[in-house]
């Protein structure tokens, strides 16, 4: 679409000259003149770079080269930027990948360090439907992966955050800092059933609730790591909400109840506890192995 738009422009003055021609010098004029505005036409097949890029922003424009300009810089026969900034991460968090603007997201995922050609052949275009297979190339994926996806939203209507442009794995903003990368080693994040403690949940899978990693999952980002939260995520300090969090109150709870949304405990992240269960939540929680099995896992 963004070369049939370059070639357009192009080409309105080739249509001119035949409605010109057809009344003045007649058919064979026109002919003549459409063959000789032809060889001059710019194509890539004439070595005349084309740049594929975002064409929908407002005021900004990115190409597949990483540069980012303002509409009027860009060159109306190649789809170019004739200036702007390669590689503009200006609006970005490189924390989580997530940008304030669809232009400054393509352009930052493009930058060599992001290595955007090698994920490309290893990303799902869609991950529900592997049959729609892989992206082709880095600029197919920044430009398809940096749009609003429904992991940024809530309410199907609301953006978790401003920075909805996201060219993560993860794709959607984080609200807090990242864990560092041992914080939660030896210990997995485990989803309960409506109504049931975190003690419950964990000997299921034959492990024990961990107090001391409790707090660590007391945040939303934790939550839609393993839940929709299709409502949304906010801070409860009602008494029985509060000592159920961070949870996440079942789809199919009564209205009132707030059915789809995560809630973690203000205040009190450090109190967090295995213990603790409401009708229609389900906790997340930190389940870590209970160490060699004894004669009593086998009995009783």
């Amino acid at each position: 679409m963004d070369r049939f738009h370059s070639s357009w422009h192009s080409i309105v003055p080739l249509l001119l000259f035949l409605t010109y021609s057809l009344h003045a010098e007649g058919q064979q004029a026109a002919l003549q003149g459409a063959r000789k505005l032809l060889r001059e036409f710019p194509s890539s097949s004439s070595g005349v770079k084309q740049c594929r890029n975002t064409a929908a922003g407002l005021l900004y424009i990115t190409d597949e080269l990483g540069f980012m300009c303002s509409r009027e810089e860009v060159d109306s026969h190649t789809g170019c930027c004739r200036a702007g900034t390669q590689h503009s991460c200006d609006k970005c968090t490189l924390t989580d990948k997530c940008c304030s603007e669809y232009e400054s997201c393509v352009s930052c995922c493009l930058a060599p360090k992001h290595e955007a050609g090698k994920i490309s052949k290893s990303t799902l275009r869609f991950p529900s439907f592997p049959q729609a297979g892989t992206w082709s190339d880095a600029w197919e994926y920044c430009s398809g992966t940096c749009r609003t996806h429904k992991g940024s939203t809530v309410h199907e209507n609301d953006y978790i955050s401003d920075r909805h442009h996201c060219f993560s794995t993860l794709r959607r903003p984080m609200l807090s800092d990242p864990l560092p990368p041992d914080a939660l080693e030896g210990v997995a994040m485990v989803v309960s059933e409506p109504n049931q403690d975190c003690e419950q949940a964990c000997s299921k899978s034959r492990k024990r609730c961990s107090p001391k990693h409790m707090k660590l999952l007391n945040s939303c980002d934790r939550l839609r790591e393993k839940v929709g939260c299709e409502a949304g995520c906010e801070a409860s300090r009602e008494s029985t909400v509060a000592t159920a969090a961070p949870g996440y109150v079942s789809p199919k709870a009564p209205k009132a109840k707030r059915p789809a949304m995560c809630f973690t405990a203000a205040d009190k992240a450090g109190d967090v506890q295995c213990g603790g269960k409401e009708q229609h939540m389900q906790r997340l929680c930190a389940c870590e192995l209970r160490g060699p099995p004894s004669w009593g896992d086998f009995v009783g």
